[in-house]
Order: structure tokens, then sequence, then C-alpha cells
């Protein structure tokens, strides 16, 4: 079955990829390729990661769905497009000439199945056994997790005064909370285990809600979406039902968020911040009609279009700034591996720079990015900015597959994936930069990690092999 839908979710991508250069069928094959992607990620889930997948869904939903809406909704003619200055900037021709077989490149080479020895490392009966490895060693460490959360979470009120240069290891450190609390879920029952889960869900939703920063709850709760399903069976139809329901709940944050920010935000004092999240909440949902209409749904087009930006990168190159071959992004490669100790100057990642470069934009107090297709564009042009995307896709799906081959030897790594690959559930919202940054410093971080720290990774499995030559205690998934 795996195999299956795994070849009809690449052979679907090939197929749009060569239609994208012979058709206008633009919104069309952006629908199929969305509608195949969730099937795809319904189909896997409980039966392994959906995160390469999730990843794809949320570049088509922002670089392809979103874009269509501005151009048949949202264009000129539109008087809140024109106020905000939110229309798409080039023609449909010239916009997804470009990202259509960008976005199924990138989609082809981080989709394609993940495998060893001929077997599929993140589904199936080698992941099973996998799991069944890392349920085993937390048998002997129950209280690793519990360590390992607090740790990350005492870390959390120290971010915002520790110097720049090692800030980004206590994120690091604060995200390794959610791999412990990753440990809690699968270790065996314990009188504590539920509190424990429910008060960090508390902690961090309160987090957001008092600080009005969504983006860990929404990109982290990704990463670990698929994790909660391993399993268990359910049927297509509620898979399908808890999907909508979570797209559902997305909306409203959406809405929500923009409203409460205003409130928040702008120097006002507010008594009960949670209880002004609430009642806002309550109201868009009592007036859901309003949401979905053009004026409701403004809010969402406005912070989910992605290919806004893009357009302004086509706009300005090469009609005022020439392709630059790859230059910029040679400069943001190197400054990943430098740290900034060595490089007090070099380039930030968060958009500031990117945007001032690829679009002549300067932003201040508050934050967007051209994304990595737009720097493919920028660097390469149309065609070399595909062949870009697709590295760029078999760069992150490398990454993922080492994880797990080392996974067969180390298992308790596989919980960390939601710390390694949390900046990149949402890496088209970002650029390059942020991408080589979160894999490339995540992944010493780790490695750092594990020697400082061994027992949190428990016992490394001396013998290397396929999963069939291992042979745990039995104990039920």
């Amino acid at each position: 079955m795996a195999s299956i839908r795994n070849n009809f979710l690449i052979f679907s991508l090939v197929i749009c990829f060569l239609l994208s250069f012979v058709t206008r069928w633009y919104s069309e094959i952006s629908i199929f390729l969305f509608v195949v992607t969730i099937f795809a990620i319904l189909d896997k889930l409980g039966k392994g990661l959906v995160l390469r997948e999730l990843v794809v869904l949320h570049t088509i939903f922002i670089c392809l769905i979103m874009p269509s809406v501005g151009y048949s909704v949202y264009n000129h003619d539109n008087y809140l497009a024109r106020i905000f200055y939110r229309y798409m900037m080039v023609s449909d021709d010239v916009y997804f000439g470009f990202t259509l077989p960008a976005v199924c490149a990138f989609s082809l080479s981080m989709c394609y199945p993940v495998t060893k020895s001929n077997k599929v490392l993140d589904e199936g009966e080698s992941f099973r056994k996998i799991l069944l490895l890392v349920r085993n060693e937390l048998r002997m460490h129950t209280k690793t997790g519990i360590i390992i959360t607090v740790t990350g979470v005492i870390t959390f009120f120290f971010i915002g005064v520790v110097p720049d240069a090692v800030r980004f290891v206590f994120t690091l450190l604060f995200f390794s909370s959610f791999a412990g609390i990753l440990y809690i879920y699968y270790s065996p029952p314990m009188a504590s285990k539920n509190i424990l889960l429910i008060l960090f869900t508390l902690f961090m939703l309160g987090l957001a809600v008092q600080s009005g920063v969504f983006t860990i709850v929404v990109y982290m709760g990704i990463t670990l979406f698929s994790f909660l399903f391993l399993g268990r069976k359910y049927a297509l139809w509620k898979k399908m039902v808890v999907f909508i329901v979570g797209v559902f709940l997305l909306f409203i944050t959406q809405n929500v968020k923009t409203a409460y920010r205003d409130q928040t935000w702008r120097g006002k004092e507010v008594d009960g911040k949670t209880t002004l999240f609430v009642d806002l909440a309550i109201d868009n949902l009592e007036n859901i009609d309003k949401l979905i209409d053009n004026e409701g749904f403004f809010p969402v087009y406005m912070r989910t279009n992605q290919g806004f930006n893009i357009s302004v990168v086509m706009r300005r190159i090469p009609a005022q700034q020439d392709f630059d071959d790859g230059n910029h992004l040679l400069l943001t490669a190197a400054s990943a591996l430098v740290p900034r100790l060595i490089w007090p100057d070099k380039p930030q990642a968060g958009g500031k720079e990117s945007m001032k470069y690829y679009t002549g934009y300067n932003i201040e107090g508050w934050s967007t990015n051209v994304s990595p297709l737009g720097e493919a564009y920028a660097s390469f042009g149309p065609y070399g900015g595909i062949l870009y995307m697709f590295l760029l896709g078999l760069f992150i799906r490398w990454v993922y597959k080492r994880v797990f081959v080392i996974a067969l030897r180390l298992p308790l790594l596989v919980l960390w994936i939601p710390v390694l690959f949390y900046q990149v559930t949402y890496c088209m919202e970002t650029d390059s930069l942020q991408i080589f940054n979160s894999l490339l410093k995540g992944a010493f971080f780790l490695w750092l990690l594990f020697k400082v720290l061994p027992n949190w990774f428990g016992k490394m499995i001396k013998q290397p092999g396929s999963p069939r030559q291992f042979r745990p205690r039995q104990v039920p998934i």
C-alpha cells in the first residue's frame, strides 16, 4: 500500500511538472497537487512520519493556492488588495511559469521515499521496529524525558537575556523540551504522565497567547502531529475529520491573531490577555459567515500568500537588478557554516537583509521574507531556479534520511526530529539561510549534546544492520 501511495504521489508530481511547461492550467494543477498531497498524508498517518509531506503541503498552499486566489479574487480590481498593496506584481504566466515547476521539483525531491536496503525507513515495518527500540530504551530511562522537558522550559526564560552569539543554542535547548515531551509520551505508563503532558501543553498555549506569537505552537505542532498517531489505526474518514478540524482551528487562529495583536502590541494596556483571546475566538466562531466572504478572508490571504513577496522579486529582477548567479546565496551558505563569534557582521536570518537585497524593501518592526523560491529565481533565473529548488529538496531529504540511518543504531534520535526540523516546516516563508542554519547548527547541537549528555540518547546498538537483525524485548506498541 505504501509503495502504491508513494508511486502515485511521485507520478503525479512528475506529470504536473511536465504539464506546467505546456499548459496554462495553473489553478487546476495547483488544486490537484494540494488534494493529492492531502490524501498521501492521510493514508500515511499512523503508519509513519508525514513531516516531509506536510512541508510540501504548506509550500503548495502558500506558494500556489493562495497566489491563485490573488490572481482570481484579490487582484488589482479588488479595493482591499489595492489599499493594502497586496495584489500580485507580475502576470500569472510569469509567476506560475517558474513557481509551479519549481514547487513540483522541490516536492519531488522531498517526497521521494527514504530507503535503506530497499526498505522505507520512515514508515511501515522498518519504522515500527525503530519505534519498538525507542519504547524498550525508555523503559530504562523513565525520568530522562522529564529532565529534558524541565531543562528546556527553564532555558526559555533566559533566551531574551543571553548574548546574541549564544542565543541560538539556548533556543535549541528550549526546543529540546519538545523532544522531552515525546520521551514522556512514549515512556511506560506512570502516574504523572498525563499530568505532565497537559501541563506542558497549557504552558505552550499560555506562552503563545501572552506573547501573541503562535508560530511555535503551529509549526512545532506540525512536527509533532504524526508522532501522536503512530501505531494507531483509524479509518480514512476519521483522519479526514481530524485534518479538517485542524485546518479550521488554524483558520480561526489566523483571524483572531490579527485582531489580538492590534489590541496587545500597540502600547495598549490589556487586562487578561487570555480572556481577550478567548473572547475574540468566540466572536469569530459566532460570525463564521463573515470570515469566508471577500473582506473576512482577506487577512488570511495577506498572511498566507507567500507568492506576493516572490512576485515582488520577479518584478524587480531582472528589470532593475540582474540575476546574480548565486553570489548572495553563496554568502548565505558560508554564513551558515561560520560561527558569529568569528564573523560578527555575517548575514542574519529573519528577512531584513534578504528583502533589502532581492526586493529593495526596507522592513522595520515586522518580519517577512522572499522565500527560497524568490532567492532561486533572483539568483539563477527560471530554469536555474527550478534546478536549485530540486537540489534544496534533496539536501533536506538527505539530512532527514541521515537521522533515520543513525537511528538504526541510536533509536531515541528519531524523537529529536521536531528539534532539528522545526524551522524547516515553514521554510518557504523564510529563506535558504534559515534552512541551512537550522539543519547544520541543529545537527551540530545534537552531536554536541550526545557527547556531553549521552544518557539523554540511551544506549547505542553496537552492531548496526537492517532493522530485521534487531531482537528487542517485545513490548506492545
